[in-house]
């Protein structure tokens, strides 16, 4: 559903008694028009992590490929045509604790990192289940976002500029003025990006089982995108 605002505002030179002014030349009329679309959006992505610690970095590694490798075998099959998988951190840090000011080596930090992007939003839950089930302890970044929009910016852009001069049209029609060109145009628009982190902290401690990990997949809901296109537009009055 659309929503739209104007503001007319008429240029001149000498004061009117309605708040308006008259240029013998070159006189102008400023309309400032706003719209508002709420869209769905068309693309999710998750960021999903695995983290362990240990003396042996070799060890730690292949635990960690395990799990990730585990995940991925088994989220692939369900990605489609335009949808993706890939490797997003691998790091390796070791850990220190301190005493009277000397660092103390305690032991080792890997943790691998992958993205999964989907199109059929339907799937989000299902694939985080996945990963889960696999051993992935952090689930987090997951984000609802539009792919490419300034596709639907341009044509809430386009419609908001119609919408402009038509009221300019009405403006000027009943100043008993003939709308001319256009002097100057300044478009704008601007989307929020909808993101819900989901942090599934209980898994690490093996405290949730799989009905509390359903429970909680079912709350994942999309939203939608909130785009607003705001275009201020000044004509000449013939």
């Amino acid at each position: 559903m659309y929503k739209k605002m104007a503001l007319c505002l008429l240029s001149l030179s000498l004061l009117m008694p309605f708040g308006y002014a008259l240029e013998e030349k070159d006189s102008t009329l400023s309309i400032e028009y706003s719209m508002t679309k709420s869209i769905a959006p068309d693309t999710a992505t998750i960021k999903f992590y695995v983290e362990n610690t240990g003396m042996n970095v070799a060890d730690i590694k292949e635990r960690n490929d395990k799990i990730v490798n585990d995940a991925i075998s088994k989220i692939k099959p369900n990605l489609g045509e335009k949808e993706q998988i890939k490797t997003v951190a691998y790091r390796v840090n070791n850990i220190y604790s301190y005493k009277d000011k000397v660092r103390i080596f305690q032991k080792y930090e890997v943790l691998n990192g992958f993205e999964v992007k989907l199109k059929d939003l339907n799937k989000v839950s299902k694939i985080i289940k996945i990963a889960i089930d696999s051993g992935v302890k952090r689930v987090e970044n997951l984000s609802f976002t539009l792919e490419n929009p300034e596709i639907e910016c341009n044509n809430l852009l386009a419609l908001t500029a119609k919408g402009a001069k038509t009221r300019a049209q009405v403006v000027a029609s009943s100043l008993g003025e003939t709308l001319g060109g256009v002097k100057h145009a300044n478009p704008y628009c601007s989307t929020n990006s909808i993101s819900r982190p989901r942090y599934f902290n209980s898994m690490a401690k093996g405290e949730a089982d799989s009905a509390q990990t359903t429970q909680m997949l079912e709350t994942i809901e999309p939203g939608e995108i909130n785009l607003k296109a705001n275009i201020n537009m000044t004509y000449y009055l013939k």
